[in-house]
């Protein structure tokens, strides 16, 4: 572990020193003593940095009328101060799905439970035809998509 944060009475979130976060939570109304205190992992995800602090708090501004504002929000920092900025073919010809698996000593799975930002991001880039391809899988129009899509990307 380099790092933690509690985020809650039962969730807590780590770093570790293969460069992966994970969420984990504690089951405290388990019928028994072992369920009570058994930790459960609820996500996993290979960041590609060493974090060693956490925080509560966002580094924008949250708006009252803004779903985004009831999202609890945890910032980190990292050895090198800094994040990828933009995932679009994936970093040294990995797959984006490799690059975010997580990876250790014991396993190697992939990545769940975690929205990158970075990709969710690169939504904003792509040209109409693809927005509407993504918009008819999502069962949505490419407006209200393009709407959350800036409204996650105000969160940083």
């Amino acid at each position: 572990m380099s790092s933690v944060e509690i985020l809650d009475d039962d969730i807590y979130l780590g770093a570790e020193n293969n460069f992966n976060l994970f969420i984990i939570w504690k089951n405290s109304e388990g019928a028994t003593k072992e369920e009570r205190c058994r930790l459960e992992v609820l996500g996993e995800d290979h960041l590609g940095e060493f974090v060693n602090r956490f925080r509560h708090g966002s580094l924008v501004m949250h708006l009252p009328d803004s779903d985004g504002g009831q999202i609890p929000t945890a910032i980190f920092g990292t050895v090198n101060g800094s994040n990828l900025r933009k995932v679009i073919k994936g970093v040294g010809g990995l797959s984006h799905e490799q690059w975010r698996s997580f990876n250790n000593e014991k396993k190697t799975i992939d990545a769940k439970n975690f929205l990158d930002g970075d990709l969710i991001e690169t939504f904003l880039d792509l040209n109409q035809s693809w927005m509407e391809e993504i918009g008819k899988t999502m069962n949505t129009t490419v407006e209200e998509l393009y709407e959350r899509v800036e409204e996650l990307a105000r969160l940083r």
